[in-house]
């Protein structure tokens, strides 16, 4: 066998390590580990058979340079993730650096930087992460599948890498991926990457069930509205979201959301919920602004994913959405498409992760569309049917449940209700409530007379 891939969801992975050979073989340190999978790993000198560049192994640091690179830092290994080391990686108990292929801030068309020797069309071993896996790379010094490092960084993002670490190669490159997938070598290594995976563990859902996290922006005390006053974001975000809802669930999506009408979680917390139930996709619903408190002439919808890579789910799911957005009419700003590692929501989800400004606020045109009831019908059918097209889940039109009809009361006792802050808007009038919400309502009904 001339080269091995195996592509593991982070979710099955119950352990990695690194082990150092002392003189053994692969085979032989993974019968002495027990693990399921074992690559070779890190750079080491060849004359003294020490490591080098950045390793530190079960809180030892066992190799150190005076310059920082791009690694993966992990503590039990399904938290494994790439960050800048030794600088952000002290409180992990592993990590390791060699050559990095795709990181945070360089994708697919970065230049490259590494030794001459390390270069060429060699055997290659490489570790990556996708969205919610992590992949193990490896391919026989001197057959048809040597590479280039830069074939390997591309080879690895056809994959669905998003971050990507070539480790030793050429004579070194070695595996035991398990089922046979085996590529031997005689040469003795300092140290190898071993990964446990879970065995025998019930699913914690059924395996055609689609999750999708729902994160209507702000809350309750939240200020950002139009400079008029006549629009506040936090409304519409929540009435997006009871929009959106129902028209996943007629589907068969299971949706869960990030926070109640009346409360208003930390960003980190948002994240945490997403995160705690496994979702398959995070969505964060907002209406945008810009300039310096007053209309401006910035309009139309955007969506933020954290990063670039045409591979990865965040855009992947963003552009189904846009393409949603287009058929429906809606009108862009600009390709519709942006990035920010720096949004919280963005960051520390697991699930694929897209943020959508629906359109701005601080335009005249923008506030006018979106505070009519139709518009907000249209950009939710849209984010639902581009959030099905993602999930892979059939959109028919007209399978959502009709809307309820209000009650000949409803308009007045709402505008009433609203006009004295006891609720936020007249959304889900057929909806009941939760406790928390009662409480509020009763809260801000009944302070300052009892």
């Amino acid at each position: 066998m001339s080269k091995c891939v195996k592509t593991i969801p982070l979710s099955q992975v119950e352990r990695i390590s690194v082990a150092f050979a002392g003189g053994r073989s692969l085979a032989q340190v993974k019968a002495a580990r027990g693990c399921d999978c074992i690559i070779n790993g890190g750079l080491y000198d060849f004359g003294s058979g020490k490591p080098v560049s950045h390793l530190k192994v079960a809180g030892t640091v066992c190799a150190k340079e005076a310059w920082g690179a791009w690694g993966y830092a992990w503590n039990t290994g399904p938290d494994i993730s790439m960050v800048p080391i030794p600088h952000e990686a002290a409180g992990k108990a592993n990590y390791i650096t060699c050559v990095p292929l795709l990181t945070p801030w360089d994708g697919i068309g970065a230049k490259l930087s590494y030794p001459a020797e390390l270069g060429g069309k060699r055997g290659r071993t490489a570790m990556a992460l996708t969205e919610d896996s992590l992949i193990l790379y490896c391919s026989g010094d001197g057959t048809a599948d040597r590479k280039t490092p830069e074939e390997l960084r591309a080879e690895l993002y056809a994959l669905g890498a998003v971050t990507a670490l070539m480790l030793d190669s050429g004579g070194s490159s070695q595996c035991d991926l398990g089922e046979g997938a085996v590529i031997n070598s005689s040469r003795r290594v300092n140290n190898y990457i071993c990964v446990w995976l879970k065995h025998n563990e019930k699913e914690d859902k059924p395996m055609d069930t689609k999750i999708a996290c729902l994160d209507p922006g702000h809350g309750p005390d939240t200020v950002n509205g139009s400079p008029d006053g006549s629009y506040k974001e936090r409304e519409f975000a929540w009435d997006m979201y009871t929009r959106v809802r129902p028209l996943l669930e007629a589907r068969g999506v299971k949706v869960i959301v990030t926070r109640t009408e009346n409360t208003k979680p930390s960003l980190t917390d948002r994240a945490k919920v997403s995160n705690d139930a496994g979702a398959d996709l995070f969505v964060s619903l907002h209406t945008n602004a810009f300039g310096s408190g007053g209309w401006d002439a910035a309009s139309g919808l955007l969506i933020y994913t954290s990063m670039a890579g045409d591979s990865a789910g965040r855009n992947k799911a963003a552009k189904a959405i846009l393409a949603r957005m287009e058929a429906a009419g809606v009108g862009l700003h600009s390709a519709g498409l942006a990035h920010n590692i720096e949004y919280t929501v963005l960051a520390k989800t697991n699930a694929p992760a897209v943020l959508i400004e629906y359109g701005f606020h601080t335009n005249k045109a923008d506030v006018a569309i979106l505070k009519d009831s139709a518009y907000r019908d249209k950009l939710a059918r849209a984010t639902a049917a581009g959030i099905c097209d993602y999930l892979g889940v059939a959109w028919e039109d007209g399978t959502e449940p009709e809307k309820p009809q209000e009650a000949p009361w409803y308009a007045e006792a709402v505008a009433w209700a609203v006009a004295h802050g006891i609720t936020a808007d007249g959304s889900r009038p057929e909806d009941p409530a939760t406790r928390a919400e009662v409480c509020q309502m009763l809260y801000n009904a009944l302070k300052g007379r009892i």
